[in-house]
């Protein structure tokens, strides 16, 4: 999948390491994932919308945070007919302070025009944040 485009002075490259598929080093991040939560070094949407229930005391607001990042990346940024994460983006979120310098907006909109080409060559369903089409 496309995530970067060289746009300006910021980073745009969303970081990505296999590294994070290890059950072991997804759970520094994700402490109540199991091994039947991954597969094929992917976890599930599903399993992403438990750390966003909403609880009085919830303690560990930082995974909430990384969650709720992982959830969007996926399932509003970069879109794929599949309903699940490839833990490998954990590496955009393990460091927050960093994360924020990246040019997210240059990477989903990379995103997009990647969708729209795969639509535009092969067919098939336009992929990517759809919101950033001009409708006329």
């Amino acid at each position: 999948m496309l995530t970067s485009l060289s746009i300006g002075r910021y980073p745009t490259q969303v970081p990505y390491d296999d590294a994070w598929s290890i059950l072991s080093n997804a759970r520094q991040l994700l402490p109540n994932i199991e091994s039947n939560n991954i597969k094929s070094g992917n976890v599930s949407i599903s399993h992403l919308r438990t750390y966003l229930t909403i609880a009085v005391d919830r303690e560990d607001d930082i995974t909430i945070v990384r969650a709720f990042i992982l959830f969007m990346m996926r399932y509003l940024w970069f879109q794929t007919a599949n309903d699940i994460v490839p833990l490998g983006y954990l590496a955009g979120v393990a460091d927050l302070d960093e994360a924020a310098q990246y040019d997210w907006g240059s990477a989903i909109l990379a995103s997009l025009h990647h969708g729209l080409d795969t639509a535009v060559t092969i067919g098939g369903a336009i992929t990517g944040f759809s919101q950033l089409l001009k409708v006329h």
